[in-house]
């Protein structure tokens, strides 16, 4: 199993943060995906499923997306999701946005990619952390990035 849990503090006020996480604006910070389509519940809540077409490469993988925790309040916002991918991984994660001031958000991520067969998990023993670890902050800085610009 890969685990990971980083943080870093988003110029920007805690709402216009959340705005990137919502299902209309998803694109921005998961570029490679081609749709989010909901099939069961609302958008934006616990319980919430929805179709997801996702493009590596020349590779297009389509699965289901959980919602299994939704946390708006005005200092904190939370989302909690999970995923299976090819039925080799069971993926994880959690977007948690914390007010630290006015005009600063504290960004915390954190999930768990687990292999559900003898095969996948050889490949995360196999795979490197380093580069398991530079996908995350990369998604991160995405999420920075385009929080500190204009909605």
């Amino acid at each position: 199993m890969v685990k990971w849990k980083e943080q870093l503090i988003i110029h920007a006020p805690i709402d216009q943060v959340w705005t990137l996480f919502q299902d209309e604006y998803i694109q921005r910070i998961m570029p490679k995906v081609e749709s989010h389509e909901l099939l069961e519940g609302k958008n934006d809540a616990a319980g919430a499923k929805h179709a997801q077409v996702y493009t590596e490469g020349k590779q297009q993988q389509r699965y289901i997306v959980d919602t299994l925790a939704y946390v708006d309040e005005p200092a904190r916002k939370y989302r909690e999701t999970t995923f299976e991918m090819g039925q080799m991984f069971k993926v994880r994660y959690a977007f948690s946005l914390e007010k630290e001031t006015e005009k600063t958000t504290r960004f915390i991520y954190e999930g768990h990619n687990k292999g559900i067969s003898v095969t996948a998990k050889m490949m995360l023993l196999a795979g490197s952390k380093k580069a398991a670890r530079n996908t995350v902050l990369n998604f991160m800085n995405r999420v920075k990035e385009q929080a500190e610009r204009e909605i």
